[in-house]
C-alpha cells in the first residue's frame, strides 16, 4: 500500500465539500455573504500551511472513520453547524463523487489532473478573497511537486489504495443516476473504452511482439478483438496546464449544464458494459472503528484551525429532506438538483433582510 494516499484523499474529498457546500448554501437560500464566510473559513482551515505540510509526508492511509472525523473538524471550522444527519449525507455524498472519479481514471497518471481540478475550482469558488487564494495557490504548487515526483507504478499504488479506502461505499445520488453513471442498486457504471493516455508508453492492444535473446524485435503480428472499435485516439494534453489537461474529473459537477453529459452517458451505461464496484456500507462497522480511528488521527486533526464562536448559524437538514425513501437496509439514497452558476450569484434581497432579522449574525473574519 502507498504512504501518498493521504494528500489525494483528503485534498479530492475537500474539493467535493466545497463543491457540495456551495450548491447546498443556495439551495437552503443562505444569504451569498453567509456563503462565502463559509466556503472561505473552511478552506482557509483546509489550506492552512502547517495542515498541508502535514498531510503530504509519508504515512499510512487513515480509516474511514478517522477520515470522516477530520472532515467533522473542517465542516464545522466556520460559523455554519451541520446536524449530524446533514453531515452523515455530506461525507457520504462526498465520498460517492470522489469513489466514481477514482474508478473511472482511465490511467493512474489521470489523478494528477483530478487532484488538480478540484484545487482549481476551489480557488474559483474563493477568489474574493486574496488570503485564501494565496493558500489554495500554495497548496497547487506543493501538490504539483509532490506528483512531478512520483512514478507511474507509485500512482498505481495510489489509486489502488484509494479504491480500497472506497470499497465498502455504495450509496446511491440521484444525479448520478440520472447520469447513468451509476446503477439502481449504488454501484458505478464503468464506460468501455476510452483514449490512450498522454504516454508513449502506453499502447492500444492488438500488438504481439517477439524478441531474440539480444531484447530486439524478430517479428510482429497483429489480432483482432471485440472491443478495438472502443479505443480512442491518443489525448495530448499536460496533466498540469489547466488549459490543455484532457480529463473533466474533478470539475464541480453541480453548477455546470449537464444536459448533454447525461444523455451520453445513459445510451453508453448498459448491463454488459459496466462493472460493480463495491459493496454496501455497514454503519454498526463504522461505529466498531470509532474507537481506534482517535489513536489514528495524529497531529493532522489537531492542525484545523477551530470553528469561530461569533453568531454560528444551525442547519438542521442541509439536504433538504430529500432521499431514503426507497434506500435499502444498507444504503440510502441522496438527492441534489443542479444549479446554475449564474444562479448561485444571484443576492435575493428580499431574503437577505428577512435572514438579519432572525438570530444568524454574521461572525467578524
Amino acid at each position: 500500500m502507498s504512504l501518498l494516499s493521504m494528500p489525494f484523499l483528503v485534498t479530492n474529498l475537500g474539493g467535493e465539500m466545497i463543491f457540495i457546500l456551495e450548491q447546498r448554501l443556495h439551495a437552503q437560500n443562505i444569504p451569498k455573504e453567509k456563503s462565502n464566510k463559509v466556503l472561505q473559513d473552511v478552506s482557509r482551515a483546509m489550506f492552512s500551511p502547517k495542515f498541508v505540510n502535514e498531510l503530504t509526508k509519508p504515512q499510512e492511509i487513515y480509516s474511514s472513520s478517522a477520515t470522516r472525523e477530520i472532515f467533522d473538524r473542517l465542516a464545522h471550522s466556520s460559523i455554519m453547524r451541520l446536524s449530524e444527519s446533514s453531515m452523515d449525507k455530506l461525507y457520504d455524498l462526498m465520498t460517492m463523487g470522489f469513489k466514481h472519479q477514482i474508478v473511472t481514471c482511465t490511467h493512474p497518471r489521470e489523478l494528477i489532473e483530478v487532484t488538480l481540478n478540484h484545487l482549481e475550482s476551489i480557488r474559483a469558488s474563493v477568489e474574493s478573497n486574496p488570503q485564501t487564494v494565496e493558500l489554495v495557490d500554495g497548496a497547487i504548487s506543493q501538490v504539483v511537486k509532490l506528483c512531478s515526483e512520483i512514478s507511474n507504478s507509485e500512482f498505481a499504488q495510489i489509486r489502488q489504495s484509494l479504491a480500497k479506502f472506497f470499497q465498502d461505499k455504495r450509496i446511491k445520488v440521484s444525479l448520478f443516476l440520472q447520469d447513468g453513471i451509476q446503477s439502481a442498486d449504488g454501484t458505478i457504471v464503468i464506460p468501455k473504452g476510452g483514449p490512450l493516455v498522454n504516454d508513449e508508453t502506453v499502447e492500444a492492444p492488438g500488438t504481439i511482439r517477439y524478441y531474440n535473446d539480444s531484447g530486439a524485435v524478430t517479428s510482429t503480428e497483429t489480432f483482432s478483438y471485440a472491443l478495438a472499435d472502443c479505443v480512442g485516439a491518443r489525448l495530448t494534453g499536460d496533466p498540469f496546464d489547466k488549459n490543455t489537461r484532457d480529463s473533466k474529473l474533478g470539475k464541480n459537477i453541480y453548477t455546470v449544464d449537464r444536459t448533454k453529459k447525461r444523455e451520453a452517458a445513459k445510451a453508453a451505461a448498459k448491463p454488459a458494459a459496466s462493472t460493480a464496484a463495491s459493496t454496501t456500507t455497514s454503519a454498526k462497522k463504522m461505529k466498531e472503528n470509532k474507537g481506534s480511528a482517535v489513536s489514528e488521527l495524529k497531529s493532522l486533526r489537531d492542525m484545523i484551525s477551530a470553528a469561530p464562536a461569533d453568531n454560528p448559524f444551525k442547519i438542521t437538514n442541509l439536504f433538504g429532506g430529500e432521499g431514503d425513501a426507497d434506500a435499502g437496509p444498507n444504503t440510502h439514497n441522496i438527492v441534489i438538483s443542479k444549479i446554475t452558476r449564474e444562479e448561485m450569484l444571484v443576492t435575493n434581497a428580499a431574503l437577505v433582510d428577512v435572514m438579519k432579522s432572525m438570530d444568524v449574525g454574521d461572525s467578524q473574519s
